[in-house]
């Protein structure tokens, strides 16, 4: 089945269809949780995960059958723990089962949703505590979030960022790139940025629309941006780059440590 499907996990539950490749950036999610936990609890008591497009809480791996905890559980199993999580997804099965899989987490305040991830930002700022350190995954299929979500959901708030940028697709619709990447890019300047950079031929398709995306995370107060996790794909295809941005270096440090090796425990040239 292809990924993004949904079918029955070991558990009775639904479990979603991820490629070997998607292991890795669950690997650095779970990595950046224990650490951001372990290391700002002390200082900041309430401390939350936030998850825009959360899925069913088990995946199955499509190459090889064996089943893992998505970011949900993931974040749910931090060794230190959230005080809250908020998780989201516009598929309903999803989130039945992923309601089914959290409720004995009751030691954390849980929160799920079932809305279009552009659409349940107004909700979200409405839940999340007035005064916390927040860490937000956001891993959409293609680009179906929207710049100005992102915008309205950090807006006056210490919140991490963890984005699957999928530059192997954007690289294929450069040349006629649809509205919904304009509205993920918040604007069509990223187009003459884009072009403009690879006529002088100093960049790769992939570094130049990096550098237009955070640019505009920078805008948002973002001053510590790394984005040289490339998650490849059974060919070694780079099919997306996992983006990190805080708006303290205290994040920055986290994440140079805790991608320092690959899930394979090779270490990795930082």
């Amino acid at each position: 089945m292809p990924t993004g499907d949904l079918v029955a996990g070991s558990d009775g539950h639904a479990a979603l269809i991820i490629g070997a490749w998607a292991k890795e950036k669950l690997f650095y999610v779970q990595r950046y949780c224990d650490i951001f936990n372990a290391g700002m609890r002390s200082i900041w008591p309430v401390r939350t995960f936030v998850d825009l497009f959360a899925g069913t809480g088990r995946c199955k791996v499509e190459e090889t059958g064996e089943e893992i905890d998505g970011s949900a559980l993931i974040a749910l199993r931090s060794k230190v723990p959230f005080t809250h999580c908020f998780f989201n997804d516009i598929n309903s099965a999803a989130i039945d089962s992923l309601r089914s899989r959290t409720g004995g987490f009751t030691k954390v305040d849980v929160r799920l949703f079932n809305k279009d991830c552009n659409e349940v930002i107004d909700d979200l700022r409405e839940a999340l505590p007035p005064s916390s350190l927040d860490f937000c995954f956001v891993d959409p299929l293609n680009w179906e979030v929207s710049f100005e979500s992102i915008r309205a959901l950090t807006a006056d708030r210490r919140m991490d960022l963890a984005i699957t940028f999928h530059s192997g697709n954007m690289k294929r619709v450069m040349r006629d790139p649809p509205v919904e990447l304009d509205e993920f890019f918040g604007d069509k300047r990223w187009r003459d940025e884009c072009r403009g950079n690879l006529t002088k031929g100093t960049a790769t398709a992939g570094r130049v629309l990096l550098d237009a995306y955070e640019k505009r995370l920078s805008g948002l107060g973002y001053v510590d941006l790394q984005d040289y996790l490339p998650v490849r794909n059974t060919q070694s295809v780079v099919m997306y780059h996992l983006v990190f941005a805080s708006k303290h270096s205290r994040g920055k440090d986290f994440w140079n440590k805790i991608s320092q090796k690959s899930s394979t425990g090779q270490l990795r040239m930082i």
